[in-house]
């Protein structure tokens, strides 16, 4: 017996609006679980990353070290190259003048130079000439200058001529 003109519908537990609002909160935590789970899956790869880049930065700055160390090395080289070139350059005149200063009555056998001191070897006819045209451009332009003859049989003289120059003076 029934005493209803309707057909009994089933009951759910969830009306149909409200499977589809359980649905889309259900939804959008996943959506919200997915961007979280992401965020923390750049920010571990950005820490790698910024670890990596104070690694490349450390070794980079190393890398600068080593090359301004080099440059240094290599600025040395240059200058002290340099420095030969220009002692090179005034060896070169200084040796032009003395050859300049030599006269031909003179002939030089040997010469020995130092920083303070000049040593010549050669034969003289007479020693007026050598004192005369060797001896005073020699005294004039070091310190002290000696000279010591030996006579040979034809009657010319060997000399050899020791010239020093103080080192407070060259200064």
């Amino acid at each position: 017996m029934n005493y209803s003109f309707t057909l009994p519908n089933k009951k759910t537990l969830l009306k149909k609006i409200s499977r589809i609002w359980w649905g889309y909160i259900f939804l959008t935590i996943f959506i919200l679980l997915g961007f979280v789970v992401t965020l923390k899956i750049q920010g571990f790869i950005m820490r790698e990353e910024i670890e990596a880049s104070l690694l490349e930065r450390e070794n980079l700055l190393q890398d600068i070290k080593n090359y301004q160390t080099f440059q240094m090395q290599e600025e040395d080289k240059v200058r002290f190259g340099s420095a030969i070139a220009s002692q090179n350059i005034i060896l070169k005149e200084s040796v032009e003048n003395l050859f300049g200063m030599i006269p031909e009555q003179i002939t030089l056998k040997k010469i020995e130079m130092s920083k303070t001191q000049l040593t010549l070897y050669g034969v003289t006819p007479s020693k007026q000439v050598y004192t005369f045209l060797l001896e005073v451009p020699l005294r004039s332009i070091f310190n002290q200058s000696r000279a010591d003859f030996y006579a040979l049989p034809n009657g010319w003289y060997n000399f050899v001529s020791v010239s020093k120059i103080n080192e407070e003076n060259e200064e």
